[in-house]
Parts: structure tokens; sequence; C-alpha cells
């Protein structure tokens, strides 16, 4: 079969206006040519009458339907055949004497099918086509008002009308059964719905919970790392003590000491041994202040390592008491928590932090969401200066705040991003790392936007570093988080 054949007869579906109006168009015209065939028999009119009202009454309704099947834009088919419908009822009308029952009848179609498809706006343009149809006949034939017709023809008249009027009715009832019908599957769907969205929210709880302990394991296993660095440097210190220890003058001043005890009631300069036992003790001071000193510094860095080891334990005991609920939060002191975790790989790395913190207000949020999102900036803007391999590893964190919001930004000197790809940084399973999984940044653009907050990349492209700025709701009442400090440049504590 050919292409223009198939199209032929591969209808596709009416419009349901096309599919309602069908039937009461194709009964309702009918019982009209019947009627006004009565009349034209009745008042002699010539055969060509009946043919040119045959074509429109009989077979027009049909054509409409097909058209509505065929062509496009199928609802405006239907709207236009009613308008025609409207012209023509009212040119019959005329074209009928004013036939008092028929043309109740033409005036009530074309006032019921207005309603029902447009309300008043379509009444209106209804009644005023259906004038217009009186208008035009009367300008080709003059005006004849015969309302009387015989008895049996009047009876007609009226079954017709009362049948036209059941059918509409028997249509308006199926469309209301067929509309009951949706509702109550809507009903039932609303309600499974309703029961998914009810298993939807124990799960979304569930899954904050895990995604709370999750969070918290990252930061376990950041301060385990942490004072695992930290612990290294302590065997160093150690090692370096013990080496001291080991070759200690203290030894060789205990036994001369020892040496002048014995013959201390006998000891005289005459005697070169005692000579030479005076010019050691003169001696032995200097190496004995440097050991002294050495042993000082190392003591010294061994506190500074325990306190540093304390000082993270506290900073994750601190976030791992943080529930899933929103607290009043100084940005610039999570910022610091945060280098507290991560200072052993910053320091590792010889990355130096430049800080410019400007007075900013207290904001109100998810601390370990917070944090989580921290966490994987200053991840990503190591793993990035570390891939850029300059010289100078500069991470520069700024604060600061404008009417709507409290922003921070982290800028690295890193390898940078491509133009191409900042628009898809924030998107599931995108990544430009070999081993990674496309996650961080997804879900730290979604913890974000669950704090009714902003995240945004910017990068001149490769080589060129990347900054990536959070910004944070204000909240309409908010107390001052800390003065405006001037730009200071300093490497984390070690």
């Amino acid at each position: 079969m050919s292409n223009s054949k198939k199209r032929l007869f591969d209808l596709s579906p009416a419009h349901r206006l096309a599919k309602a109006n069908y039937m009461p168009r194709v009964f309702g015209f009918a019982a009209s040519y019947v009627v006004i065939t009565l009349i034209g028999l009745n008042k002699g009119w010539s055969t060509w009458n009946y043919a040119l009202l045959g074509l429109y009454f009989l077979l027009y309704p049909h054509f409409v339907y097909l058209a509505s099947k065929v062509l496009s834009g199928k609802k405006k088919i239907e709207m236009r055949a009613m308008m025609v419908d409207a012209f023509m009822l009212g040119y019959v009308t005329a074209y009928i004497h004013f036939s008092a029952w028929m043309s109740f009848a033409f005036l009530a179609a074309t006032i019921l099918n207005s309603i029902m498809v447009g309300g008043g706006r379509q009444l209106a343009i209804g009644l005023g086509l259906y004038l217009s149809g009186i208008l035009a006949f009367a300008t080709i034939n003059s005006l004849v008002f015969e309302p009387d017709a015989p008895f049996y023809i009047e009876i007609i008249a009226m079954i017709s009308i009362l049948l036209y009027i059941i059918s509409i009715a028997s249509t308006f009832y199926a469309q209301t059964r067929s509309l009951a019908n949706i509702r109550m599957e809507l009903e039932k769907k609303n309600k499974a719905l309703e029961e998914a969205l009810k298993e939807l929210e124990i799960t979304r709880s569930e899954l904050l919970e895990k995604a709370h302990k999750a969070g918290m394991a990252d930061v376990a296993t950041g301060v385990l790392h942490n004072v695992g660095n930290i612990l290294t440097s302590i065997n160093v210190s150690t090692s370096i003590t013990r080496d001291i220890l080991r070759n200690s003058k203290i030894a060789k001043f205990k036994q001369a000491n020892k040496k002048l005890k014995e013959n201390i009631d006998d000891f005289t300069f005459s005697n070169p041994q005692n000579e030479l036992l005076l010019n050691y003790f003169l001696k032995l001071e200097e190496p004995l202040e440097k050991e002294y000193d050495r042993l000082k510094e190392q003591n010294n860095r061994l506190t500074e390592k325990v306190n540093l080891i304390n000082e993270v334990i506290a900073a994750q005991q601190d976030f791992s008491k943080a529930d899933i609920i929103t607290e009043e939060i100084n940005i610039r002191d999570l910022v610091e928590k945060a280098f507290t975790l991560q200072s052993a790989e910053f320091k590792q790395q010889n990355i130096k932090i430049k800080r410019d913190y400007h007075d900013i207000e207290l904001v109100k949020i998810e601390k370990t969401k917070a944090m989580h999102v921290l966490f994987n900036l200053l991840n990503n803007a190591r793993d990035a200066m570390k891939e850029g391999k300059n010289e100078d590893n500069i991470l520069k964190v700024k604060c600061w705040q404008d009417d709507e919001f409290v922003h921070l930004s982290i800028t690295d000197n890193g390898v940078g991003i491509r133009k191409e790809n900042l628009s898809k940084v924030f998107t599931h399973g995108f990544t430009t790392k070999r081993r990674g999984h496309g996650f961080g940044l997804h879900t730290c653009a979604n913890y974000m936007k669950g704090m009714k907050g902003k995240i945004s990349a910017e990068s001149e492209g490769i080589g060129h570093g990347a900054t990536f700025t959070i910004s944070f709701a204000k909240q309409r009442e908010s107390k001052s988080a800390g003065k405006e400090e001037d730009v200071k440049d300093r490497t984390p504590q070690e």
C-alpha cells in the first residue's frame, strides 16, 4: 500500500469536542431537514431548495467530523464549525419565514451549543452570528414573517426540539459520568500518591540520618589522618630528643664531677690534672647550653603537637554533636574549624592561606551540611593545587555580606576549570578526576539548596585557578558575627 493511501485511511482520533457535538448535530440537522421539507412542501417550494438544504443539513455534519480526524488544529475546526452553524441557522430561520417552532429550535440550539462550549463570551459570538445570518438573508431576499404553520408540522417540530434537547442532555450526562470516573480515578491516585509521599518522607529522614553519619565518618577519617600526620611529627621530635639524650654531655660531666669530689680535699692548681679538669668544666657550659636549648625546642614542639591533637579532636567532637537541626552559626568559625581538621594536609602541601574576613552576621543553617560543603570545597581546592604543580600554593578565603546573603568564597591557584565545564560541575555524575565519582559538588549543591542558599563556580580556564562561592540567606534579625579585619597572610597551625 502506498504512503498516500495509508495516510488517507489511517485517521487520528477526533477532538473530544467534535466527538461530543457529532451525534447531536447529525440528529438535530436531520430532524430540522425533515421539518423544513414539510414546511417547503406546504408552501410549494421548488425542488432545488431541498437539494441545497440537504447538502448542509445531511452531509455537512459528517464532513466536520471527518475534518476533525484528518486536519491539524482539531478544536479550532469544531469551533469554526459551530460559528458556521450559528450563521446558517439564522439564515435558515429567515429562509423559512420565521416559522415559530423551528425558529425557536434554531435559536435554542445556538444558545445551548454556545454556552456549553464557551460560556457567555461564546454565547455573544453565537447570537451575533445568528443575527448576521438573518441580515444576510435580508440583503438577498425580503424578510417575510409567517410564524404559523399547519398543526402537524408544529407537533413534529416540538417533538424534534424535545429529542434534540434529550440528545444534548445525554451527551452532557455521558461527559459528566466520564468526568466523575476520572475524578474517582484521580482520588485513588492521589491517595496512592499520599502514601508514596509518606514513604518518601520516611526514606528521606533515614537518608538524612545516614548522610549525617556519612558526613561524620568523612570528618572522622580526616581527623584520624590529621592525627596520624601530627603523630609522625611527634615521633620525629621524640627521635631527636632521644639522640640528644644518648649523646648528652651529662655522662662525662657526672664523671668529671665525681673525679672532682674525690680530690676536692687535695685540690691544688699546681696539679696538671686538676688544671685540665677545671678547663673541662669551663668549656662544658656551651655544649650543655646548646643541648638544653635543643631539648627545650623539641619539648615545645611536642607540646604544640599535643595541643594540636586536642584541637583537632575537639573540633571533631563539636562537629559530631551537631544534630540535623538548624542553628545560628558564625561562618568564619566554621571555616577555621575546617582548617583545623585539615591542617596537616595543608601543611604537607605547603599551602598558604590568605584570609579576608569582613563584618558578617550569624546565619541559621544546618551545621552538618555546611561542614560537609566546606570539606568538599577545601578538598577540591587542595587537589586542584596539587595537580596545578605551582611553586606557591595559595588559598584565598573571603567572607562578606550584602542585603540578602552572607557569602564565603574559596579561591585556589590550581589547575582551573574549563569554561565549557562550568555549567556541568554541579551535575550528578560529572567529574574530571580520574578516580572521582561526581557526587561531591552535586551533593553540595543539593545541601545549599536545602538550606535556601546558593553555590556557584568561576574560572578563567585551565591554569587560572577556580573560585567557589557559597551564599547563605541572612536572617531578618541577625546578630553580628565579628568585626572587620584587615587581610592577613598566614599558614595553618602546624
